[in-house]
């Protein structure tokens, strides 16, 4: 967290409003249009409010679309991230009021920007503590603290937890660790609250991107445990009220969109959609375009642990859980159109299965360290060679050096490691 704050102030985006752009727009526009200007459906005060400074043709608001059967106007995106963002927009707002002077209180002065960043930082930062909980139950700290580190400034989660703040992926972070970490508490002790919690995180994560419905089958897969499945049929009070509290969190955005729509179920992403015919799995995966571990590489060392976990008795189910979950949810989000998912770093869509990785890499890092110390420092090698280039890239993407977009083989080998457009031998607008 004290990593991602430190750029996040050094970046300096958010005093030049540059958080707020196309999707981290989007999220965030219920809050300010739902609690300071009280015009959700019509966005009047949009017109008031002026454009970016370093780019003047950008305009905030840019995920409302008009619909054309009620004339009002609906959010692209859906509202859970913004559930996120509140307690952060309130201070925000409270400072703008007690000091004018640092930013109009109009939710889009500098103040408001920061706050989001800053969200962005700390709710990841939470997820590695609920993180901690989970892997205790198995691990020695010291090996539990190599993984933690290892996956959050060594993969892209830092990337969106620090330099483009605002998206969904860190908070599904915290909600996936939060998940899995109940899941396996209610799984060693059955109880309401756990299984209410359990509700309420895949409730958030559909509410916050519904591709997330998916993340139920960590809790299905997990009943494949020895004695799993008796537990869950003998405590099906625990299973309703998990379902009913993952509907009530869904009930904000039923209630939105018809007012805003006239239908209680939405489809708000226009001409883009799913082609299940056409899956880029391995794009995604191994692809120079956005590949997950092309630009992540721990994450692929990680998978490398999930063998070892058949060899401990209360993790043996864990790998057949992965499988439930990740085939369906591969296939499924990269089945998107646009299955790259425009300009960012990495595969930001996996960002939030990353806690599901931390006990196969920690159970890794075990493994290597009672083998004796050459297979040890190797693997400390890998991990801090992988942290070292996911931050250097990082750093060119910043400036530049990695497309936002169009990446390919040819130009990943040409940027590979270069400091500079120069270095890489590529056009400075490239």
């Amino acid at each position: 967290m004290i990593a991602a704050v430190w750029v996040i102030f050094n970046t300096r985006r958010w005093n030049n409003r540059e958080v707020f752009q196309w999707d981290t727009d989007g999220y965030y526009l219920y809050l300010p249009a739902a609690l300071i200007h009280h015009d959700l459906l019509e966005l009047h005060f949009l017109d008031s409010i002026p454009p970016t400074s370093p780019r003047k043709d950008y305009h905030f608001g840019q995920g409302a679309f008009r619909v054309a059967a009620t004339g009002h106007y609906a959010d692209k995106y859906t509202m859970g991230t913004a559930v996120f963002e509140l307690p952060f927009f309130l201070a925000a707002h409270a400072w703008c009021i007690l000091f004018p002077a640092d930013g109009t209180a109009d939710g889009y002065s500098p103040p408001y920007h920061l706050a989001i960043a800053l969200a962005s930082a700390v709710w990841p930062w939470l997820g590695l503590l609920v993180l901690i909980r989970f892997l205790r139950r198995y691990l020695e700290d010291a090996h539990s603290a190599i993984a933690l580190l290892a996956i959050s400034i060594g993969t892209n989660l830092f990337f969106y937890s620090s330099l483009a703040s605002g998206m969904s992926h860190p908070f599904l972070f915290f909600l996936c660790a939060w998940l899995i970490e109940r899941t396996d508490a209610w799984y060693t002790k059955p109880s309401l609250r756990a299984a209410i919690i359990i509700g309420a995180s895949i409730g958030w994560m559909v509410l916050t991107r519904p591709t997330c419905a998916l993340f139920a089958l960590v809790p299905i897969g997990w009943s494949l445990r020895s004695g799993g499945l008796r537990m869950l049929l003998a405590h099906r009070g625990h299973l309703i009220a998990a379902v009913l509290m993952a509907l009530l969190c869904i009930i904000p955005q039923l209630f939105y969109w018809k007012a805003a729509t006239d239908h209680f179920l939405f489809y708000s992403y226009g001409d883009e959609g799913f082609r299940f015919a056409h899956p880029h799995m391995l794009d995604g995966l191994f692809g120079f375009r956005k590949g997950w571990f092309v630009y992540s590489p721990i994450a692929l060392v990680a998978c490398m642990g999930v063998p070892l976990l058949l060899r401990d008795e209360r993790s043996r189910s864990y790998p057949l859980m992965l499988g439930i979950f990740f085939v369906p949810f591969l296939f499924v989000v990269f089945s998107w159109t646009p299955w790259w998912y425009g300009g960012g770093f990495g595969s930001r869509v996996l960002i939030e299965t990353l806690p599901l990785l931390m006990l196969p890499l920690a159970m890794l890092v075990r493994w290597t360290f009672t083998r004796g110390r050459p297979l040890a420092i190797t693997l400390c090698t890998v991990l801090v060679l992988g942290i070292c280039l996911n931050l250097f890239q990082q750093w060119q993407y910043l400036h530049g050096i990695i497309h936002y977009e169009n990446m390919n083989r040819e130009l990943y080998w040409k940027t590979f490691l270069a400091p500079s457009h120069e270095a890489a031998g590529i056009p400075l607008d490239q």
